[in-house]
């Protein structure tokens, strides 16, 4: 998270712009600029939240109007989501700003921050919600976990969790509670159809926690959930749920990365709402390239993959989530089948703002078609060359997806 929390403090900005010169503008305060606030800017900048500020308030808001100006004209804040107009998705309107709300912050951070007349002040505003308030079922680590960060930061630690559930059950929205937010890199949740976690990592499939560097994971793995940075609660529409037994084995994944010379604690949890029956099954699959290189000096170095849909049946997906590493700079996913393509996602990629993109209609994949999946990297400040691995300082190229049929 260090660099979303650089970008919005503006410690390293360039020098914004010069407030004094900006011509007078009719853009205020409490008619334009706080609706715009809490809507979009808010969820992170509270006070609490992951970005600095509180820009609910107009004091701390005006002291920083300068720099938002700057960010937002430049179109690093807010941070990269995918593009609506090639499919819409739960949150879309928060993640995005209009041409016109940038145009009155900009105008407004420019103009010298007015604050207008309080009588143009709309009521009843409020901050969008972006944790689940009413989950039921907590998944902790069992115990917390002190790192072994290796030369190059990273460490992958498995642990066998107590599953909760005494019936079948359906998860129906997941969140998580981050133990040490600075240095938990992704976050894994999956079954392990064998009941052997570990066995592949070289264990006897009977430890409790282990390292768990290679493979990326299991073999045997169904994937429930990934966690990454900027990512907030995944909920399925009404019906839906993913499936899990009592006596089914339950791993969690960590990926650590940060300062070997520092030493870190984390106890991270994962947080269910859930029910006991549903309509449909939701299901999570994943796929992506393993064979690229993305040599020094190049800017838009690209590798793609597709899976094509041979279940026996359509299927419909319910969202999915991209994923790459730290030179990750654009991402592209659609269905191809004879004679068409379907937008899935499109956007440019902030290793600080990964999404589960939970789309507010289903995507047909019917049988025969692919669904496709493209990486860009910039490597343009690189002097090495880069490939496929699972630490920070390598790359990935994975689409992670729910379904169900």
């Amino acid at each position: 998270m260090l660099f979303l929390l650089a970008a919005c403090t503006g410690a390293d900005d360039p020098t914004p712009p010069d407030s004094s010169s900006a011509t007078t503008t009719d853009v205020t305060w409490y008619r334009d600029i706080e609706p715009i606030s809490y809507a979009k800017c808010a969820a992170c900048h509270d006070g609490t939240g992951v970005g600095p500020g509180d820009w609910t308030s107009y004091e701390e808001a005006s002291a920083a109007g300068d720099r938002i100006a700057w960010w937002v004209d430049q179109g690093e804040m807010p941070l990269p989501a995918s593009d609506p107009e090639c499919r819409t998705y739960a949150g879309h309107e928060r993640m995005n700003l209009t041409d016109e709300e940038i145009a009155a912050l900009v105008a407004w951070g420019d103009g010298g921050t007015p604050l207008g007349d309080e009588a143009d002040q709309t009521p009843d505003l409020s901050i969008p919600v972006v944790t689940l308030t009413d989950t039921d079922t907590d998944l902790p680590m069992f115990e917390a976990h002190t790192l072994q960060l290796n030369d190059q930061g990273n460490e992958y630690w498995c642990q066998v969790l107590d599953n909760p559930f005494e019936e079948t059950t359906y998860i129906t929205g997941i969140d998580v509670d981050l133990g040490d937010r600075e240095v938990v890199h992704h976050m894994v949740l999956a079954i392990d159809q064998n009941k052997n976690a570990g066995i592949e990592y070289g264990t006897d499939g009977a430890t409790a926690q282990f390292e768990c560097s290679n493979p990326v994971v299991e073999s045997d793995w169904l994937l429930i959930h990934a966690w990454t940075p900027g990512m907030e609660p995944v909920e399925f529409a009404e019906g839906q749920g993913y499936k899990v037994e009592p006596d089914q084995q339950i791993v969690l994944q960590m990926h650590y990365f940060g300062d070997p010379a520092e030493t870190y604690t984390d106890l991270s949890t994962y947080r269910f709402r859930t029910t006991d029956s549903v309509d449909q099954v939701v299901e999570m699959g994943a796929f992506g390239p393993t064979d690229f290189q993305i040599a020094p000096g190049d800017g838009a170095a690209t590798a793609t993959d597709g899976l094509k849909n041979t279940f026996g049946t359509d299927i419909e997906i319910l969202g999915a989530f991209p994923h790459m590493h730290l030179l990750g700079s654009h991402f592209r996913s659609w269905v191809a089948s004879d004679d068409t393509e379907i937008c899935v996602l499109d956007g440019r990629y902030d290793f600080d703002h990964q999404m589960t993109y939970m789309f507010e209609e289903p995507v047909d994949l019917k049988e025969g078609d692919r669904l496709k999946f493209e990486c860009t990297w910039d490597n343009s400040a690189g002097t090495e060359t880069v490939s496929f691995g699972e630490g920070t300082d390598e790359e990935m190229c994975f689409l992670l997806f729910y379904y169900t049929y």
